[in-house]
C-alpha cells in the first residue's frame, strides 16, 4: 500500500507536466529557447534574400542562380522544421504565424521571385511593361511580407509576456 501511494506522489508531478515542445529531433523546455528557434528559422531565410538582393547589384547570374537556387532549398527546409515543431505548454500562436510566414516565402520564391528573377536577367532588353510588372509584384510582396512579419511579432510579443521574458520584435507591431 504505501509503495503504492509512493509511486503515486512520485509520479504525480511528471504526470502534470505538459511535454517539451519539439522540431524534429530538437527539445525545448526553455520559451526563450523556442522563440529563438523560430527567429534563427526566420533570420536564416532573410539572410539568404540579403545575399541574392546583393547578387543582383553585381548582376552575375550564374552566382545569382546559384544563390537563388539555395534559397529556394533553405526555405523549404526551414517550412518543414517549423511545420514540426510542436506548441510550446499549449501555446501554438508563434508557430502558426512563423509556419504562415514560411508558407508565404515557399510560395513566393517558386513563383513572383522567378518572374522577377526572369525580368531582372533579361537586364536593358526587359521592356518598360516588364520593368513595371516586376516593380508591382516586389512592392505587393512587401506588403504582403510586412503583414506576415507583424502578425509573428505580436505573436511573439504575446508568447514573451505569458513566458515572462523580454522581447523585441524586428518590426512595429500593429496593436
Amino acid at each position: 500500500m504505501f509503495r503504492g501511494v509512493l509511486c503515486v506522489i512520485l509520479l504525480l508531478p511528471l504526470a502534470s507536466c505538459s511535454p517539451p515542445a519539439r522540431s524534429g529531433d530538437k527539445q525545448f523546455h526553455d520559451p526563450v529557447e523556442y522563440n529563438d528557434f523560430v527567429v534563427d528559422q526566420q533570420n536564416n531565410i532573410l539572410r539568404r534574400i540579403i545575399r541574392l538582393n546583393e547578387l543582383y547589384d553585381r548582376a552575375e547570374e550564374q552566382a545569382i542562380r546559384l544563390q537563388f537556387d539555395s534559397l529556394v532549398l533553405e526555405t523549404d527546409a526551414s517550412l518543414g522544421k517549423l511545420t514540426a515543431l510542436t506548441p510550446f505548454d499549449g501555446d501554438s500562436a508563434v508557430k502558426v504565424e512563423a509556419v504562415k510566414l514560411m508558407q508565404f516565402y515557399h510560395r513566393i520564391f517558386r513563383n513572383e521571385y522567378k518572374r522577377i528573377l526572369e525580368i531582372f536577367l533579361k537586364g536593358e532588353t526587359a521592356s518598360d511593361v516588364e520593368v513595371e510588372e516586376m516593380s508591382r509584384i516586389v512592392e505587393k510582396l512587401g506588403e504582403d511580407e510586412m503583414l506576415l512579419h507583424q502578425a509573428l511579432a505580436k505573436a511573439q510579443e504575446q508568447f514573451a509576456r505569458k513566458h515572462r521574458f523580454e522581447f523585441e520584435p524586428m518590426v512595429s507591431v500593429k496593436h
